[in-house]
């Protein structure tokens, strides 16, 4: 059963308050995701070590992976490496790969995409690396 979770600031929500609640809606709509039968989980990181850590114990054994959600490369590294630490399955990995890399000229698109996506990719890749050697 597909089954989507989308959490957003709500109006008049600071983005202090919407910060420090963040963690747990991402782990509430984990757990109400598992609770409908999910058999994977894609979700934007939830913030904190700690997070990602209550997610794979909800999950107990579904795969979640981590999306970038739109932040840059460098964030999104660091993520990666975070969730894949705490248990993650995996990454979905969309405009922190290629947002940089959009043109109306076919040639710079292209020439973007194999220079700073394909790069950027790469470093995803590595981190996965990583993580699949340590497990």
């Amino acid at each position: 059963m597909p089954f989507v979770n989308t959490t957003y600031k709500l109006d008049g929500e600071t983005d202090e308050e919407y910060a420090k609640v963040f963690p747990d809606l991402i782990v509430g709509c984990a757990k109400i995701s598992l609770e409908l039968g999910s058999k994977v989980l894609k979700l934007p990181f939830p913030g904190t070590a700690e997070a990602c850590r209550e997610i794979s114990k909800l999950c107990d054994g579904v795969p979640w992976a981590v999306l970038s959600a739109g932040v840059d490369h460098e964030t999104f590294i660091g993520q990666v490496e975070t969730a894949m630490e705490c248990g993650a399955s995996g990454v979905i990995a969309g405009r922190a790969l290629w947002k940089d890399c959009i043109s109306l000229d076919g040639d710079v698109q292209r020439t973007r995409l194999e220079e700073i996506a394909s790069k950027r990719l790469r470093e995803i890749q590595d981190v996965l690396d990583a993580s699949a050697q340590a497990a």
